[in-house]
C-alpha cells in the first residue's frame, strides 16, 4: 500500500512540533551525478525529503517555517523545460507535487531564492539536512544548525502506514528468495541467481533492489559486503545471499544462507544450527526498553556458546575470529535507516533487523540469518517470518527434479 497524503502531512507536523519558535527548515531532494557526457548516474532522493513529501525527482526543496505560532510550508519543483524534458522525459508539476505530497502551496525552484530572503530573517534560525553531502544542497549562504538529529526520533518509529510499506517489500523479497532457492545448483554464476532476484522483485512491482545484492558462494561467504558476485558457485560450497526489494519507499533486508548442490553437510549444517538457534535467542531480546549495546552482547556470548558446541572452531580462538559485525540495524526508507548510534533503546513502532552469523574463512564457510523485526509492547514480531530459514524446509525446497 502506498503512502497516503496524510502520512507527510502528519510527518511535517511532527517535526515542526519538534523544532524551536522562530525555525526554518530546509530539506532538499539532491541532484544527480554525471555519469558521462550525457548519461547520470540512477538518481535517489534524499531519504529526508521523500520521507516528509513523497517526491523523488531531483532539485526539489522543501521549506517549512515556524514563527509567530503558525507554519507555512512551501515546495519548490524544477521549472519546465521543454526542450530538455524531449530528452528526459516530463518534470513534476507543481500540481502534481502537491497532490501527493500535500503540500498546499507549491512553487517553481526559480522563485526559491526570493522566498528564502524574505522569510529568512534575522530572528529565524535555519536548520539544514546536514546529512545530505554539501555539493548536493542548494547553497543557502547563512549559518544553519543540523537537522538531522530531529528527523532521527521521528523516522526511528514507524507507524501502522509505514509498518504496512516494509511488509510489502519483505514480501516481494520472500518472492524473490524462492526463486533463488528452487533455482541455485553447481555451475551457476553468482550474479546468474543475482539476476533471477532482481527479475522477480521487479515483476512483483518494486522499485528495485534496497541496496547491491550480494551472492557470495564459498570463500566469498565470510566477506561481509561482498558485491563482485562473479564467481560460479560449486558443488558442495554454501551460498549466503544478503538482498532486498524496495517499494513505496521502503526496503526489506533479509540475509539466507543455503547449500549450492541443495544439500548441508554435516559440517555445515552443524555451523548453521549453531546461528539458527543464537538467532532465535536474540530475537526475544527485541523487548521494548533494551539497549542494542545489551543485544549485541548477549549477541557475542551466545554465538560463541553455540558456535563451540560445532567443534569447528580453532581451540585458540575468540569470538571476534568468526563474528565482526552488529547484531542488526534500524529499517525504513533506508536499508541502514537513519539513527545517531547503534546503542539505542529499543521502543514501540522500531524496525531492527537481527542478523547473526558466523564466519570460518579457513573453511570456506559464511553463514548469516537476517530477520526483520517490528518492536511491540507485546514482544517481537518477526515481519519475515515467511522466509524459510529452518535447514529441513531449505533442502526441502532445492530438491532437485
Amino acid at each position: 500500500m502506498a503512502l497516503t497524503q496524510d502520512f507527510y502531512i502528519r510527518k511535517r507536523k511532527e517535526l515542526m512540533a519538534a523544532l524551536p519558535e522562530d525555525s526554518l527548515a530546509v530539506v532538499y531532494a539532491g541532484n544527480s551525478v554525471p555519469k558521462s557526457l550525457d548519461a547520470d548516474y540512477p538518481f535517489y532522493a534524499s531519504s529526508h525529503y521523500r520521507y516528509l513529501t513523497g517526491l523523488t525527482e531531483p532539485l526539489g526543496v522543501l521549506a517549512i517555517l515556524k514563527k509567530n505560532g503558525g507554519t507555512k510550508v512551501r515546495l519548490f519543483v524544477r521549472k519546465p523545460e521543454p526542450d530538455r524534458e524531449k530528452w528526459f522525459g516530463l518534470y513534476i508539476r507543481p500540481e502534481e507535487a502537491a497532490a501527493i505530497s500535500g503540500v498546499e502551496e507549491v512553487r517553481t525552484l526559480d522563485t526559491w531564492p526570493d522566498w528564502l530572503e524574505k522569510n529568512l530573517t534575522g530572528s529565524v534560525s535555519l536548520y539544514v539536512d546536514g546529512s545530505l553531502p554539501e555539493n548536493q544542497r542548494v547553497p543557502v549562504d547563512q549559518e544553519w544548525s543540523d537537522l538531522t538529529p530531529y528527523l532521527v526520533d521521528l523516522r526511528l518509529i514507524k507507524d501502522e502506514e509505514e509498518v504496512a510499506a516494509l511488509r510489502e517489500a519483505i514480501a516481494i523479497t520472500a518472492k524473490g528468495i524462492d526463486r533463488i532457492l528452487r533455482a541455485i545448483r553447481p555451475g551457476m554464476y553468482e550474479y546468474q541467481a543475482q539476476a533471477l532476484f532482481e527479475y522477480v522483485i521487479a515483476d512483483a512491482g518494486s522499485e528495485g533492489p534496497s541496496f547491491e545484492t550480494i551472492m557470495a558462494s564459498g570463500k566469498n561467504g565470510p566477506i561481509l559486503h561482498y558485491e563482485t558476485n562473479r564467481e560460479v558457485m560449486a558443488d558442495g560450497d554454501l551460498v549466503m545471499f544478503d538482498l532486498g526489494a524496495r517499494i513505496h519507499g521502503y526496503c526489506g533486508d533479509i540475509s539466507r544462507t543455503a547449500p549450492v548442490n541443495g544439500r548441508f553437510s554435516k559440517d555445515q549444517r552443524a555451523l548453521y544450527q549453531a546461528v539458527l538457534t543464537a538467532q532465535e535467542a536474540i530475537i526475544q531480546k527485541y523487548q521494548v526498553g533494551a539497549k542494542m549495546a545489551e543485544v549485541q552482547a548477549f549477541t557475542r556470548e551466545i554465538l560463541w556458546e553455540e558456535g563451540r558446541k560445532t567443534g569447528l572452531f580453532a581451540p585458540d580462538a575468540a569470538i571476534d575470529d568468526y563474528y565482526y559485525h552488529g547484531i542488526g540495524h534500524s529499517l525504513g526508507v533506508d536499508t541502514h535507516d537513519i539513527c545517531e548510534n547503534r546503542n539505542f533503546t529499543l521502543a514501540p513502532g522500531m524496525v531492527i533487523t537481527c542478523e547473526p552469523g558466523l564466519y570460518i574463512a579457513a573453511r570456506n564457510l559464511g553463514i548469516r540469518i537476517e530477520d526483520d523485526i517490528l518492536v511491540t509492547e507485546e514482544g517481537p514480531v518477526v515481519l519475515s517470518e515467511m522466509i524459510p530459514k529452518n535447514p529441513d524446509v531449505i533442502e526441502n525446497i532445492m530438491k532437485r527434479a
